[in-house]
């Protein structure tokens, strides 16, 4: 089984929230993750995309080069054995391209959201020569260990991703949530439903993601973690 330590946060840069956001000003990470797996490395996410003036100029994006950061985990691009989005805007899937005939894993509904106006980067991201598209409409396992769990909402083919390890299961959250204080707020309000107490509203794929019972979630827009207590 995998270890903990086999899951590795990957920091693709940041762009800057504009005017309209609530944290306007601030910069926004945004990390992918690799699984070294035995039967070859998984991306989830591929980084900040590149081709759309409209992005440059309103959210700055700083990009880190894909092929630096692999190589600091120590892979190379060409090692990767398949690919996963929690989503296809530009800053989850711009390296999308360097992988062709790789397979990429994506709810149906979000492959098909590529081709509406000012979604995003549709050639490097779902277009490109080589693009291997495995489309779902659920969950899946992409290998042994690692599944994917649609998390709706952000967008309506965002989805997330469980990771058995050794010393738990650790769920890469993607966007479904901005920060990990927004989880943790979720998971309170599933409690109080649960003891049958008034409780604010919240995702309803919140139950699904417990019942995998998660030690560790991680998120692609917060360096926090949310951990649960020993």
């Amino acid at each position: 089984m995998l270890r903990a330590s086999d899951v590795i946060r990957l920091h693709m840069g940041h762009w800057m929230a504009p005017g309209h956001l609530p944290f306007a000003g601030a910069a926004v990470v945004v990390d992918a993750f690799l699984v070294r797996h035995p039967s070859g490395p998984v991306l989830l996410d591929t980084g900040i995309g590149v081709g759309m003036p409209e992005v440059e100029a309103m959210y700055k994006p700083v990009r880190w080069p894909l092929d630096e950061v692999l190589r600091d985990a120590g892979v190379a691009v060409g090692e990767i054995r398949a690919v996963a989005n929690c989503h296809m805007h530009f800053d989850h899937s711009g390296n999308n391209f360097r992988f062709p005939r790789v397979p990429i894993l994506a709810q149906r509904v979000e492959r098909e959201a590529v081709s509406t106006p000012n979604y995003t980067l549709p050639g490097p991201v779902a277009e490109f020569d080589g693009a291997r598209f495995e489309l779902l409409e659920g969950e899946a396992e992409i290998v042994p260990g690692v599944r994917i769990v649609p998390t709706p909402g952000h967008v309506p083919g965002h989805q997330s991703f469980v990771i058995d390890t050794r010393e738990g299961r650790i769920v890469i959250a993607g966007q479904a949530y901005q920060d990990a204080a927004m989880y943790a707020r979720d998971l309170y309000a599933w409690r109080l439903d649960r003891e049958g107490r008034p409780h604010p509203e919240y995702a309803p794929w919140v139950a699904r993601l417990q019942e995998f019972d998660p030690w560790r979630v991680t998120f692609a827009h917060d360096l926090a973690i949310w951990q649960r207590e020993a």
